[in-house]
């Protein structure tokens, strides 16, 4: 099997995907951002060295020498960013983000009440390749570059003055136990030649993927967008499942009272619940959708 070796220039786009505290993809109606509003990504790794063990003998010399490999440990994450676009400091942060009047995102907070291990984010990273790798009827080829778990982020210090105000986006550490799998997204092509999630599902402690690619970043656009559909109805559980998989429920009890359906459609039993978008419990009383737990 031939190897294709390629180079990395400039930073195309960014995707950041809202993932629960366990790494897993939270379906919304503003679960990811796409961006090109960053001026730099940064990662470190890091390592744990060990301990060495050196004993020496009665004449000084050593007798005994074990230096141990270091072994990588994960990276720390840190994004400076041209622009604001509060939907994308929200998802790497935690942090709440502000609405207007009109109910569209226009800022974002930094609160110490917000745990930043309740929540993680994914990122994805498109850089260009020199035209002189690609091959004649493959088209243009980009780099594509997954964390597939991160925590922790902060908006950290800033500067407002006579110049540009740029934000920066430090602390993140990449986790183990990611969930990726295979990916909601097509970033690579299959071996038909059309555009497919991941070909081979990354282990749960991978922490970085670089390959070459020849689909196309996403476009840039300010502001989240969802991540799979809204839900059509409930299962009846401990919490329920919903319907379509990949969905997400209603926000409130009173956007469920529409097109949302119960199954079954009698009344639900003791300590059975379906969650709701801001966080409060209902469930199916044979007629309605009513606050809290069975």
């Amino acid at each position: 099997m031939a190897s294709k070796c390629f180079s990395l220039v400039r930073g195309r786009a960014m995707r950041v995907t809202r993932l629960d505290g366990c790494g897993a993809v939270v379906p919304g109606p503003d679960s990811q951002v796409t961006s090109d509003g960053f001026i730099t990504v940064s990662l470190t790794a890091n390592t744990d060295e060990g301990e060495t063990i050196s004993v020496t003998n009665a004449a000084g010399r050593v007798c005994i020498l074990d230096e141990p490999c270091p072994k990588f440990t994960g990276y720390d994450v840190e994004v400076e960013f041209c622009g604001v676009d509060p939907a994308l400091y929200g998802l790497m942060t935690g942090q709440p983000v502000v609405e207007n009047g009109a109910g569209d995102v226009v800022g974002f907070k930094m609160n110490t009440d917000v745990d930043a291990c309740d929540s993680g984010f994914a990122l994805e990273l498109w850089s260009n390749v020199p035209a002189a790798i690609c091959e004649p009827g493959t088209g243009q080829s980009y780099g594509y570059l997954l964390v597939p778990f991160l925590k922790g982020g902060v908006i950290g210090d800033f500067t407002v003055g006579n110049d540009a105000v740029n934000f920066t986006m430090s602390g993140a550490k990449s986790k183990d136990g990611n969930t990726w799998g295979v990916g909601p997204y097509d970033v690579v092509n299959d071996d038909t030649g059309l555009a497919s999630p991941l070909l081979e599902a990354l282990e749960p402690n991978d922490h970085l993927l670089v390959t070459l690619t020849t689909v196309a970043p996403p476009d840039p656009d300010c502001g989240g967008t969802a991540v799979g559909v809204a839900a059509t109805g409930a299962t009846a559980g401990t919490p329920a499942t919903l319907t379509p998989a990949n969905s997400w429920p209603p926000e409130d009890l009173a956007d469920a009272a529409t097109g949302f359906t119960a199954s079954p459609t009698t009344a639900w039993t003791s300590g059975q619940y379906v969650r709701l978008g801001d966080g409060s419990t209902a469930h199916w009383n044979a007629t309605a959708w009513v606050a809290g737990t069975a």
